[in-house]
This record gives structure tokens, C-alpha cells and sequence, in this order.
């Protein structure tokens, strides 16, 4: 299916991840030569990757535009902060991370909501009340491991009338630009939500690709280990 429009990537992280391995530049070349259009930079718990990358694309417009943000831990797993400036202290309550999110202006964003096997997602008991909390849902991740709980995000978006984004998740280059949403111009903290609500859900998932994303999960805890030891994080 082509679709055209501007391809907008919602989830992405870089080295300033303890599990990525891009460089931000990395990340914004592959993302580009994919056709990626904008990207927000989501690395765990903290913006320095996003920041670097944006300084990047600010100065290199045949770079994609980037969104800063964060994927951050709270008491009840993860949430997403997209137009975030500065960290947000990992480890809060799932309202009192939200609020800080939206004091910096940005905009409450959660990933993969019913991916179980993965570290970090929204437990069970918190996942109603983040998804009403939250702006977009995530209802494609380019890392899932079947199709079963992206379906399902899909559903809790329609029930709850929210905006359905999608987002590559990558960690690696083979991963970068598997997930995105076509939408009508750039977007802006203002806009976002609206183009994404109105836009298109475009992924590369197949039964090859979930098999692949179930060695590259395994591969995330070798690789925080290892920068572990080499003293990265």
C-alpha cells in the first residue's frame, strides 16, 4: 500500500540508551535513507540523545526533523514524553510522571501497552489508566513479537477515541524505520496529536520480521551488560 504524506517515526532510541547502539547521526542517516521524514528520539529516562540529535538536524536539513523526548520508567512501567527538554526523574507515580511531561509542554505518549514479554511495559493494572492518561497509543511497535498485542493496542485506541501512533522502537540499525505514521505536514507540540489521530499506520511486520525481533530483544540484555562493564552506564 503507498501512501502519501510524511513519514513521522514516534519511537526511537540511540547509544544514550543502555541497550541502544546508535549514534544519534547513526540514527538519523539510516532513518533518512529509509525515508523517514521526522523521528522523536526516546531514549530511557533520559533527552541527551534527543537534544544531540536535534542540534544534528537543525544544522543538516537533508537530515529528518526530530522530536525530543523520553521513554520514562515510573512506578508502574513506561510512559513516553515526546517534546520534553529536560529529564524526568525515573521511578514516580504514573499521574505524577504525566504532569511533568505536560509541564515541559510535551505530550503523553504510551508504548507498547500489551507487549507482556517486554521490560518496562505498563503493568497490567496501571494499562487502563495510562492509556486514558495518555495523548497517542502506540498501536504499531516495529519490536513486537507477534501481531497478537499490537491488535490489541489497536482496539484500546479505538475504544478510548485516542490518537494511534507508531514507532519503530529501534535500538539498532536493522530496526530503524520498521514502524511510522503518514501524516499531512510536519508536525508541531500543538499539531501532533491531531495529524497523528488523522494519519496513516504504515509497518515492514511479517512473520519474519516478529522471528528476527525476538533475537534482537535477546540480544538488549547482553548489551546493557556489556556497556555496563565498559563503564557506559
Amino acid at each position: 500500500m503507498s501512501v502519501s504524506g510524511l513519514r513521522l517515526d514516534l519511537h526511537n532510541h540511540t547509544r544514550f540508551s543502555p541497550d541502544g547502539v546508535l549514534s544519534p547521526r547513526a540514527l538519523l542517516k539510516r532513518a533518512g535513507a529509509l525515508g523517514i521524514d521526522c523521528l522523536a528520539v526516546t531514549d530511557h529516562n533520559c533527552v541527551r540523545g534527543a537534544l544531540e540529535a536535534l542540534a544534528i538536524a537543525d544544522s543538516d536539513p537533508s537530515l529528518p526533523r526530530v522530536i525530543p523526548g523520553l521513554e520514562l520508567l515510573t512506578a508502574d512501567g513506561e510512559i513516553i514524553g515526546l517534546y520534553v527538554w529536560e529529564d524526568v526523574p525515573a521511578g514516580l507515580s504514573l499521574e505524577t510522571s504525566a504532569d511533568l511531561i505536560r509541564q515541559q509542554g510535551g505530550v503523553v505518549y504510551l508504548p507498547h501497552p500489551y507487549d507482556l514479554l517486554r521490560r518496562g511495559t505498563i503493568s497490567r493494572s496501571a494499562r487502563l489508566r495510562a492509556a486514558e492518561l495518555a495523548d497517542i497509543i502506540e498501536v504499531v511497535n516495529g519490536r513486537s513479537l507477534g501481531p497478537r498485542a499490537n491488535n490489541k493496542a489497536s482496539w484500546l485506541a479505538r475504544r478510548l477515541g485516542k490518537a494511534g501512533g507508531a514507532g519503530s522502537d529501534a535500538h539498532r540499525k536493522a530496526e530503524v524505520g520498521m514502524a511510522s505514521v503518514v501524516v499531512e505536514a510536519y508536525p508541531s507540540r500543538e499539531t501532533l496529536v491531531s495529524l497523528v489521530g488523522s494519519g496513516t499506520v504504515m509497518h515492514g511486520l511479517n512473520p519474519r520480521e516478529y522471528t528476527l525481533n525476538w533475537g534482537m530483544q535477546g540480544l538488549a540484555p547482553v548489551t546493557r551488560m556489556r556497556r555496563r562493564v565498559a563503564g557506559h552506564f
